[in-house]
Formats: C-alpha cells, sequence, structure tokens
C-alpha cells in the first residue's frame, strides 16, 4: 500500500502559468523536495507541506516574460542549509544565498525554471528576542 495524499480544502494556494509541467513539477521534486498530489495533462498540484500547495498550469505562448515580481515564500522548521544544498546539487539558480538576516531568519531564494522565485525561511534565529526589537533595529 502506497501513502495517499492529503485531501482538503485548502484556503489560499498560488497557481503559477510554466512552460512544462511536466519538467518544472519534476525540478520542484528533486531541488526542493515538493511532493505531487495529483497531476492531469497541462496542470500538476505539488505541496511542500500541510496548506502550503502549488499549482503549475501550462502556459499559453503569449511571449511575456513569467516570474517578474511573483516570490513564493516557505516556511522551515529546521534543515535549511540541506535544503539549500540539495536545490544546488539540482543546478538551482540562487537569487539569494543562504544568511541570517536582520529580522531575525535565515532565507535563501532560488529561482525556478521559469523565473518564478521561491524563497525559503527559518526563524527565529534568536527565540529571546521580541519582534518589536527585531522591528526597531530595522528601522
Amino acid at each position: 500500500m502506497t501513502d495517499q495524499p492529503e485531501f482538503y480544502p485548502m484556503p489560499s494556494f498560488p497557481t503559477l502559468a510554466v512552460r512544462d509541467p511536466d519538467a518544472s513539477a519534476r525540478w520542484y521534486r528533486e531541488a526542493l523536495g515538493f511532493s505531487t498530489v495529483f497531476a492531469m495533462p497541462g496542470l500538476v498540484h505539488l505541496r511542500w507541506a500541510k496548506y502550503a500547495d502549488l499549482l503549475l498550469r501550462a502556459a499559453k505562448d503569449t511571449g511575456e516574460k513569467k516570474g517578474i515580481g511573483v516570490r513564493l515564500s516557505y516556511t522551515v522548521a529546521e534543515g535549511l542549509d540541506a535544503l539549500a544544498d540539495r536545490a544546488r546539487a539540482a543546478g538551482a539558480l540562487f537569487v539569494q544565498e543562504p544568511g541570517d538576516r536582520p529580522w531575525n531568519a535565515r532565507d535563501f531564494t532560488v529561482a525556478d525554471p521559469d523565473g518564478f522565485a521561491l524563497t525559503f525561511t527559518m526563524g527565529p534565529l534568536k527565540r529571546d528576542v521580541s519582534f518589536e526589537s527585531v522591528i526597531a533595529k530595522t528601522k
């Protein structure tokens, strides 16, 4: 018996228009560890974690650039650097290398094959620091 993905109503989820949903889905699985919930011609439903789903649909060839101004963000409980290493080994293009940020988090950003940016964040790094003090330091 194989594990079946859990189906539940999604409060919100992004849908990205990509050149090749199957190839993009393979990249998301191999580079970032997403899993496939279901696939049909021209559409792939992926899951990063519960309530963190993503739909990839076939783009119409309009010649427009994709991914400009779009950034998807995912929270990682642990293993952020291992995930970055996995993405790097799969040939991911890093938009921003892993690093500690002034907002008390560690993150990195990669671009998918269609140019959509994905940021993976882990934090807070210092649990004894209040949100207010972090915000005050960034002003």
